[in-house]
């Protein structure tokens, strides 16, 4: 199996070297260790794994994060090993059992030149609580958002074809929050992503992870919704703008002797179209950071504020002859679409 191990560790314990081992036993060519920061009390651990002539030990000077390292890692393995098939990662606390990460290696091929992610089996009462609230909330976040279900946002068992490896290098983030940037990076350019059931190992209870419940949860978090919140502020400033020239407009044409009717309709139409060119390029150059063409982003946005409308049309339309009331049946519509509008924006008009 031509893959290479990568393994972020952080203050590990003496099961390291054992789990370094069962990974060369399962096949893998090469396993790479990154210490991120541990410091000289782990240096034995450290050195014991140096020695092992398929395993290669790189080492920060001080904790950088988990996101950091694995960077490190993928730029060594992208410099040392550009003839592998691909690259894995797993957990340094034994989470991962080695043959579930040969199964992972084994399915990329399978997916399309896409990325793997190992998924372990969530139900309440059979992993630690903290575990189960962070994975559970993050799943359904980003679903919600980003339109991808996934039932193991937070895994750490991942597999990559070495093809990917420069766009895992430009995705930011530098600690836990960098393999959910990772997701959402992946989501936005169209690249597969599969899952493989794995074996849901807790060793004593996950106490050796280093994951932070409460303050690596809202810094996860806050990156799957970062790009929502910029949409939903981007949306707020527009229709201001829009507000605001529309009674400029309509106050203007009628000091100058236009009809209401005519200064009425002149007026929206002129402040919906400066307030959708103001949308268009601030969610272009804000909200999704797109470096695609103006020219074929701007079509499919305008076909997008087209088929908006349509649907909402039609959607109210339809809730009113089932006998619910207009404006019910008008904020149903357009809160559906609004999130349909940022998905489609995401993933068609501003993709990466």
């Amino acid at each position: 199996m031509d893959f290479v191990a990568l393994v972020p560790a952080y203050e590990p314990d003496d099961g390291l070297a054992d789990y370094v081992d069962r990974l060369r036993g399962e096949g893998f060519r090469h396993v790479v260790v990154v210490d991120d920061g541990s410091g000289e009390r782990y240096g034995a651990i450290f050195g014991a794994l140096g020695n092992k002539p398929f395993c290669s030990v790189l080492r920060h000077a001080e904790n950088r994060g988990k996101g950091a390292a694995l960077k490190t890692g993928f730029a060594f393995i992208q410099r040392e090993f550009p003839d592998a098939a691909g690259v894995v990662t797993a957990d340094s606390d034994g989470q991962h059992d080695p043959a579930d990460c040969r199964r992972l290696a084994e399915g990329v091929a399978a997916n399309g030149g896409g990325m793997m992610l190992g998924c372990r089996t969530f139900s309440l009462g059979t992993v630690p609580f903290r575990s189960w609230i962070g994975n559970r909330w993050a799943s359904a976040t980003f679903g919600l958002i980003h339109g991808c279900w996934l039932p193991d946002t937070q895994t750490g068992l991942r597999a990559f074809p070495m093809s990917l490896l420069p766009f895992l290098l430009k995705v930011d983030g530098d600690r836990f929050e960098y393999e959910m940037e990772m997701l959402i990076a992946a989501s936005r350019s169209g690249i597969r992503i599969g899952t493989v059931p794995i074996r849901t190992i807790y060793v004593n209870g996950n106490a050796g992870t280093h994951f932070h419940p409460l303050l690596d949860t809202l810094r996860i978090n806050s990156r799957v919704f970062a790009g929502f919140f910029r949409f939903a502020g981007v949306s707020l400033m527009s229709f201001a703008l829009d507000q605001g020239l529309a009674w400029a407009f309509a106050s203007g044409l009628s000091a100058v002797g236009l009809g209401r009717t005519n200064a009425i309709w002149l007026s929206g139409f002129a402040a919906r179209f400066l307030s959708a060119v103001f949308n268009f390029s601030l969610n272009r150059t804000y909200v999704f950071r797109s470096g695609g063409g103006v020219a074929s982003s701007a079509w499919r946005y305008a076909l997008l504020c087209v088929a908006v409308i349509v649907l909402s049309n039609a959607g109210v339309t339809g809730l009113v002859a089932l006998g619910m009331s207009r404006g019910v049946a008008k904020l149903i519509c357009d809160v559906i679409l609004y999130f349909l509008g940022y998905r489609v924006q995401s993933r068609l008009i501003f993709a990466d």
